[in-house]
């Protein structure tokens, strides 16, 4: 994956300027809309989002930051899968 423009996602979640715990708490409550094995398109400006929050919250729930894209403005861009069901 090499231009996030280009990536398929099934929700999209502007985290931009919203102190935190507000943009892991937005992916944690807007995951569930997402299909099984859907991606999660989250962006955040907010550097304890970006670099502890929001992976923290993909580890311990098992979901897969698929792709990430660091953008000049100082922002990330996280493409999230959600965990498929239990087989």
């Amino acid at each position: 994956m090499s231009k996030d423009e280009e990536q398929e996602f099934n929700l999209f979640i502007d985290a931009m300027n919203v102190p935190c715990p507000i943009p892991s708490m937005r992916v944690r409550m807007n995951i569930r809309n997402v299909p099984m094995d859907g991606i999660l398109k989250v962006t955040t400006n907010i550097p304890h989002a970006m670099n502890n929050s929001i992976p923290r919250f993909c580890r311990n729930f098992k979901h897969k930051i698929v792709f990430r894209k660091n953008h000049e403005d100082g922002s990330v861009t996280f493409y999230i899968q959600r965990k498929g069901s239990k087989l």
